[in-house]
């Protein structure tokens, strides 16, 4: 379902730095930052993909990525979904992983290469998806909005609720994270009359 529209952000409440709480014009709206941002961060990276491989930035140095000969084996089978991420990476030993180059979207949201990648590969592992699968390039992405979106915790500013809020406003299925997981909890003004014992 539609969403609700946000009022400015000189009506956010961030509670335990973790869920905004605003109102519309049917009651009081509850919004969980981190699910919230995650879906939009998601959405912004798909549509961004559909273009072309997400940009690059080159490391000075290479990022050392320690995992196991299984899922270094299965490198080759990854490369088409790397490709398409932004990430340049070669075996460097039996169980190590050089990263030459990374996702600048993840360079900006300061996520470590050895800890995306070594989650990565972890995934492929497990759900033992190919470098060609829509399924993959979707998980792929969704590890991606979650490690760049504010976590429950973040003291956010004036500004950057402003921007949450008017982001969630742009994006389709801003209800749930990708995961599926509610991002917003609305309680109408009928629903709270009757909780606060009001006619």
């Amino acid at each position: 379902p539609d969403m609700p529209r946000a009022r400015p952000v000189d009506r956010i409440l961030q509670v335990h730095n973790s869920y905004l709480v605003t109102q519309d014009e049917q009651g009081v709206v509850i919004i969980d930052q981190h699910a919230l941002h995650e879906r939009v961060m998601f959405e912004l990276l798909l549509e961004r993909i559909a273009s072309g491989p997400l940009e690059s930035q080159r490391l000075l140095t290479p990022a050392v990525v320690r995992t196991t000969r299984a899922r270094l084996d299965r490198l080759d089978d990854l490369r088409p979904l790397l490709v398409r991420l932004g990430v340049e990476a070669e075996p460097i030993g039996p169980e190590d992983l050089a990263v030459h180059a990374f996702p600048t979207f993840l360079f900006d949201k300061r996520v470590e290469p050895e800890e995306f990648l070594g989650d990565l590969l972890e995934k492929a592992d497990e759900r033992g998806f190919t470098g060609d699968s829509e399924d993959a390039l979707r998980d792929a992405l969704d590890m991606m909005a979650c490690k760049a979106a504010v976590k429950a915790g973040d003291r956010l500013g004036d500004e950057e609720l402003d921007a949450l809020l008017r982001m969630r406003e742009r994006v389709d299925r801003s209800s749930n994270c990708p995961h599926g997981r509610p991002t917003t909890v609305r309680l109408s003004i009928r629903e709270l009359e009757r909780l606060f014992g009001r006619s």
